[in-house]
């Protein structure tokens, strides 16, 4: 398997060989890595990613929430 983004400087670029498709997506759902629609990203890689999601949408030109879209936490109900 191998890394589809490869944006984090500590991506795995490469995961583990496999001999079939269903060997693969066994590995892949074990691992946790996260499948884009294109491809599959290590962990390490949607950390950076999300981490910098704010320069991302800066990028792609888009516009962040503003602070009243934003969820704030968990009401509790006492």
């Amino acid at each position: 398997m191998e890394c589809y983004t490869q944006v984090s400087n500590d991506c795995l670029k490469n995961g583990e060989y496999c001999d079939s498709e269903e060997e693969a997506e066994y590995w892949v759902e074990e691992e946790c890595w996260i499948f884009s629609g294109d491809g599959w990203f290590c962990n390490n890689c949607n950390r950076h990613f999300m981490q910098n999601l704010t320069q991302v949408r800066r990028v792609k030109g888009q516009e962040p929430p503003s602070d009243d879209d934003l969820y704030k936490g968990i009401e509790t109900i006492l």
